[in-house]
């Protein structure tokens, strides 16, 4: 993710997949990726790399399905918990790199980029929007794809809009005041997190995180130039329209050569 949007505070990192638990359905994210390979006729290969990875879970499960997988995150606590995670899971193989998703440098070619969980939402600068797909197209080879999702303007204005949320486990629990500004789509999340730790203390750690929303138009001039072209716009994990009231959505971008 790019620095600026996020104000870690370096607790979220170890709590971070209880937080996510039950949300994000890594499994079925994945399963949806193979579809779109499918779909969209273009093997990943040799690589597939995950923009803004957290905490690896879904290159660690690509990774269980015989891709090979880079991961990028500009997090090195993230990066630290996702490292430990891979070798968990015999997955060691797999690259993390510190690097912001918005200018990012690899040893070549990829044959596909995926950014999930809103990742992208946190490009909240339109010229650093470009940049990520100026780069996405500098390391994307012909016929390979990118595929991401996002939330949608009705789901920041609407849905979370200037709301407040919280969820109270055993030993995790947090608190989300969530404030939206109509002009520029744009929401901020402060974030107050309790994990347990050992001895049973609790420890309390803060973050403020900025969310600006997106439409296709928006995404069509930032890779104005580029060889990258939109050729799918999908309501979440599936291939039909979005509807108008759709809270995320996902994205199929292709780079142009490499036939269909």
């Amino acid at each position: 993710m790019p620095v600026d949007d996020v104000q870690y505070s370096g607790g979220l990192a170890p709590a971070y997949d209880a937080f996510m638990y039950g949300d994000i359905p890594y499994r079925k994210y994945c399963d949806y990726i193979e579809r779109v390979f499918e779909r969209h006729g273009k093997p990943p290969e040799p690589y597939i790399t995950d923009l803004g990875c957290g905490t690896g879970s879904v290159c660690i499960e690509l990774s269980k399905r015989g891709y090979d997988v880079i991961g990028i995150d500009n997090s090195p606590d993230m990066l630290s918990e996702a490292r430990a995670k891979a070798l968990q899971n015999n997955r060691g193989d797999i690259l993390f790199l510190e690097q912001d998703i918005c200018g990012f440098e690899l040893f070549g070619t990829v044959g596909a980029f995926i950014s999930t969980v809103d990742s992208v939402n946190y490009i909240t600068d339109k010229r650093m929007l470009r940049r990520m797909f100026l780069s996405i197209d500098n390391y994307l080879a012909p016929g390979g794809l990118f595929i991401f999702d996002v939330n949608t303007a009705h789901k920041l204005s609407a849905t979370i809009g200037n709301g407040f949320f919280y969820n109270i486990s055993d030993d995790f629990c947090y608190l989300w005041q969530s404030s939206h500004r109509k002009s520029g789509a744009a929401s901020v999340f402060d974030l107050t997190f309790f994990s347990k730790g050992e001895g049973g203390l609790w420890h309390r750690f803060d973050e403020i995180h900025r969310q600006r929303a997106y439409t296709t138009a928006d995404f069509e001039t930032a890779m104005r130039g580029t060889g990258l072209e939109i050729t799918g716009c999908y309501g979440f994990l599936g291939f039909k329209r979005p509807t108008a009231n759709a809270d995320k959505i996902n994205y199929v971008i292709k780079k142009q050569g490499g036939g269909k």
